[in-house]
């Protein structure tokens, strides 16, 4: 029986945020347990015989992409605009959520949602849930099916939001940690179980205290938000008017690990970027939302230059749609708008070859993840998707042939239309 196999195309990947891999022709062999055997300008020798061969010449071949910021509920309310932050999630939100409490609708969505990233080329999810333990565990066990690899988590929130949503501080932290004994590392590691209070808006800080207690128990992954919206940040702080900043409430819970991922970031002061360098936390950058919202652009090149690693995340459902060509696309755009609005700070516009960073082995990285997928390397998982790069020129002659050009041929020209075929650990998930 054939168990290895052997693949053909253009290849397309990362490097390092400035540095590209490109092979055309390239070629991958892909080891029986899914990972990365060998990687090649030629056939490959000595693997012919018992290997399947797929031959993807002329379709572009590039790594899967790691979306580490969505929320599974509100994919069913995408493009719903309704004021500010605070405003929408009150109005649009919290009574869209409230329907996870049927399991029917539960596993509808989650079926539908983890069917979607998969066709949009994202092999890797950093989701939440709702606060609903039956409807994460339902989350769970779609992702399973699905074959995706995925990091979910209930969302915890026992103040400040609708009676139908909240929970007794207590059983929150029960809850996460059943969910993280059945769940966390399930499948190899494909599914990890991430410990997410939805903000320190709507969580006591016994909560948040209990929260870092798990994380450090279980050495188990943190999602939130912080430094979102303005009016958000004042309402924060009202609450908590004993901290120096909003992210000083987190470090005073013990939330602040190398598996810490804090999204927005918008607002942040410079002792809060210390202290997100200095505990090891991750950014997710999601443009999108922070437009859609009116939140504000997040200074990519100040936190970069920090040496915090970021990635990218489609936040649907403020963020209005699951691809992440067009999160790269909204990435590229709003730097463009901070070097518009002060062309006196020598702002650099972000490039497609960054964006694609982010979105693949930037992702990774921020989810701690790198060394099992993001890339297409020699020892990682074989998660990728094929796409006939070939439908998006409209010319006999090929004038995309250089790797930045494809990659902003794709990130402009809607590229997951052109997903044929989508990999995780070398067993094909998605087919157009």
């Amino acid at each position: 029986m054939k168990t290895k196999k052997i693949i053909k195309g253009k290849l397309l990947s990362s490097i390092s945020p400035l540095e590209i891999l490109y092979l055309d022709p390239g070629f991958f062999v892909i080891s029986e347990d899914g990972k990365i055997e060998e990687i090649s300008k030629e056939m490959p020798k000595g693997a012919g015989q018992d290997s399947q061969f797929y031959d993807f010449s002329g379709k572009l071949i590039c790594p899967g992409f790691v979306d580490i910021h969505n929320h599974l509920p509100q994919f069913t309310l995408s493009g719903l605009y309704r004021g500010n932050l605070l405003e929408w999630l009150k109005d649009i939100v919290f009574p869209a959520e409230e329907l996870f409490s049927s399991p029917e609708v539960a596993e509808l969505f989650a079926e539908k949602f983890f069917h979607e990233l998969l066709r949009r080329g994202t092999t890797t999810t950093s989701s939440y849930v709702t606060s609903h333990k039956d409807a994460t565990e339902i989350a769970f066990q779609c992702a399973e099916r699905s074959g995706i690899r995925a990091f979910l988590g209930n969302v915890l929130m026992d103040q400040k939001a609708p009676e139908y949503l909240i929970k007794d501080t207590r059983i929150l932290l029960r809850d996460s940690e059943e969910l993280i004994e059945k769940w966390d590392g399930y499948d190899g590691g494909r599914l990890h179980y991430v410990l997410t209070p939805r903000f320190a808006l709507t969580c006591s800080f016994d909560l948040l205290q209990g929260i870092g207690k798990i994380a450090k128990k279980y050495d188990v992954h943190i999602q939130s938000h912080l430094a979102e919206s303005k009016a958000e940040i004042e309402a924060v702080m009202d609450m908590f008017s004993g901290f120096e900043n909003y992210t000083d409430i987190y470090l005073k819970a013990g939330l602040l690990t190398e598996k810490t991922i804090m999204t927005h970031c918008v607002y942040l002061n410079n002792d809060e970027i210390e202290t997100l360098k200095k505990t090891g936390t991750k950014i997710s950058h999601c443009p999108s939302s922070n437009r859609f919202l009116q939140s504000g652009i997040m200074p990519y090149r100040k936190l970069e230059k920090s040496g915090i690693p970021i990635g990218l995340g489609t936040d649907v459902g403020a963020g209005y749609s699951l691809s992440m060509f067009s999160e790269m696309r909204e990435m590229i755009e709003s730097s463009k708008t901070i070097h518009f609005l002060d062309p006196s700070a020598n702002y650099k516009p972000i490039t497609s070859i960054e964006a694609f960073y982010l979105a693949t082995l930037g992702g990774a990285k921020a989810l701690s993840i790198e060394d099992e997928t993001g890339s297409l390397e020699k020892g990682k998982s074989a998660d990728f998707s094929v796409i006939d790069i070939e439908q998006l020129n409209v010319c006999d002659e090929d004038f995309y042939s250089k790797p930045e050009d494809l990659i902003s041929k794709l990130i402009y020209g809607n590229g997951e239309n052109y997903i044929e075929k989508v990999f995780v650990r070398g067993k094909q998930v998605f087919r157009k």
